[in-house]
């Protein structure tokens, strides 16, 4: 710092040594020289010296002498005071320094390797979906709302709940729980597969959710749930067509065009849990040994039994067309009915009394062709049917291939059906995921319709009643097959379409029942 500040006072007085000898060595008068140069000074006329005014008689003399050194001076008292302004006031405080954002530096591509390998999306974790539908008509592949609906329809029911008490209560404490919290009891039912009563109960005016999260905490109750909707999973049928038998294209392409008389289904029971089926059109007469409806004083307005009978005749179909399983015994188990909005609709509590009343009744297959949320009650359900050694079959869901797969077939013990049509291209509303179990025909299939007529129908239904009909006759072959069993046996015959394996779209293949049925064990 000293050496520093001795370079500035040696600048200093250079400048004021310059600044001395340029005014001392200007020159004086007119006709002296300054170096090469010769100084002309023009020529005023003179004023007497009383005009003259009286502040030149106090001006300076040319020389400039004083000023320059005051000048000098003036610059080095400025330069001596430097150092101690650099210096900081010892009161003085740091102020925190600002947070600079980094700068934006993009990724550095990882350096290639050859064909790059396909990036797989992962999809947001779905929110439980209290609702399922079966659409009545084609619909666009869709992103799905974070709550499964199908469609424009309702998810779940706006004037009633569902409360399951824990396994061994009886009625009459159902009854208590009602009154005690003074709630309109619609119905209940005891569901003998978990030994619990169930009850549906009406919204009370001015119920908050917080309202029915304190119900879960009754030693009483099990769960308390919205009464989720479900929807039949098929299109609106075509013009009405007769009966060729070309027109079956899908059991040729199942490998079931010919097959022993004795391989008919015969002694195996099926459930179709549905909207009932209509017994007396000409296809299905004599097919349904059993039924049961979850509203038997229904007005029949109300009642539309189209979907069910159009998957009953797939299923066992006797004339006018041929079903897969002729010889089955169809339980029909009615949960579905037309609601004050024209849908047909079932909800949790009637298709949990619907798979119980078909396990009671020996049931050996569940087809269920509808769709909708995951639904704690119905899994349980399920899976109580499925270690009693009943196994179902549900469809995928036609809402299209940036859809999940629907539930309930989407739970483990559920084979989750997808449709083909008959080139074995993938059915275009079809949804679409991991668990995806097989293919079958499901495009432009012939159904029975109306009263004593046929159409050609198109969804995951139709696909998932001709799996049904397929198990049918490997349990009339090989009645000591398990669900394991049936799921490895198909699994292991399905035609591979697609990428090589297992995959979202096909899931192990397209159905090959000639091929499961005579499989070396």
């Amino acid at each position: 710092m000293k050496r520093a500040f001795s370079r500035k006072v040696a600048i200093a007085l250079s400048l004021l040594v310059a600044t001395v000898s340029s005014v001392t060595t200007l020159p004086a008068k007119a006709g002296d020289t300054y170096g090469n140069q010769r100084i002309v000074v023009p020529q005023y006329p003179k004023v007497p010296a009383s005009d003259r005014p009286t502040y030149r008689e106090n001006r300076p003399s040319g020389n400039m002498l004083g000023p320059a050194i005051g000048l000098g001076i003036t610059v080095i008292q400025q330069m001596s005071r430097q150092p101690r302004y650099q210096q900081p006031d010892p009161r003085y405080q740091q102020p925190n320094p600002r947070y600079q954002r980094p700068a934006y530096r993009p990724a550095q591509p990882a350096p290639s390797k050859g064909k790059r390998p396909v990036r797989q999306v992962r999809r947001p974790a779905q929110r439980p979906n209290p609702y399922v539908s079966l659409p009545e008509t084609l619909r666009t592949a869709r992103a799905k709302p974070r709550i499964y609906a199908i469609g424009d329809k309702p998810f779940a029911s706006e004037t009633s709940f569902v409360v399951v008490l824990k396994p061994g209560l009886s009625l009459s404490v159902a009854h208590a729980f009602a009154k005690d919290y003074h709630l309109d009891l619609i119905e209940m039912s005891h569901i003998k597969l978990l030994d619990q009563v169930t009850l549906k109960l009406a919204y009370p005016e001015g119920i908050a959710g917080r309202d029915i999260l304190e119900m879960t905490t009754d030693r009483r109750v099990a769960r308390a749930q919205p009464n989720y909707f479900y929807y039949p999973m098929a299109s609106a049928q075509s013009v009405a067509q007769e009966p060729f038998s070309e027109l079956q294209y899908a059991l040729e392409t199942l490998g079931l065009g010919e097959l022993d008389e004795g391989i008919n289904g015969e002694g195996v029971r099926l459930a179709v849990i549905d909207s009932g089926i209509r017994e007396t059109h000409p296809a299905l007469s004599g097919v349904v040994t059993k039924k049961f409806s979850a509203f038997p004083s229904e007005l029949s307005e109300t009642v539309i039994m189209d979907h069910g009978t159009s998957v009953a005749s797939i299923i066992a179909a006797r004339a006018g067309m041929r079903g897969v399983a002729q010889k089955v015994s169809l339980l029909s188990a009615r949960a579905f009915r037309l609601n004050e909005d024209g849908e047909v609709v079932a909800d949790s509590f009637d298709l949990a009394r619907c798979i119980d009343w078909s396990v009671e009744q020996g049931a050996t297959i569940l087809n269920l062709s509808f769709a909708g949320s995951r639904d704690q009650m119905l899994e349980a359900v399920l899976d109580a049917a499925a270690d009693k050694g009943t196994i179902a079959v549900a469809a995928a869901g036609n809402e299209g291939g940036d859809s999940p797969v629907a539930f309930p077939a989407a739970y483990e013990s559920v084979i989750a059906v997808t449709a083909t049509d008959e080139n074995d291209a993938l059915y275009l509303f079809a949804n679409q995921g991991e668990g995806i179990e097989l293919a079958a025909p499901g495009v432009d299939i012939l159904v029975a319709a109306g009263l004593e007529g046929f159409a050609l129908q198109s969804g995951t239904s139709m696909a998932t009643a001709h799996v049904s009909g397929a198990i049918a006759l490997l349990k009339n072959k090989e009645p000591d097959l398990d669900v394991a069993d049936i799921k490895k046996r198909l699994a292991e015959a399905a035609l591979d379409l697609g990428v090589k394996g297992r995959d979202p779209q096909f899931g192990f293949g397209r159905l090959d029942a000639h091929k499961a049925l005579f499989a070396e064990n």
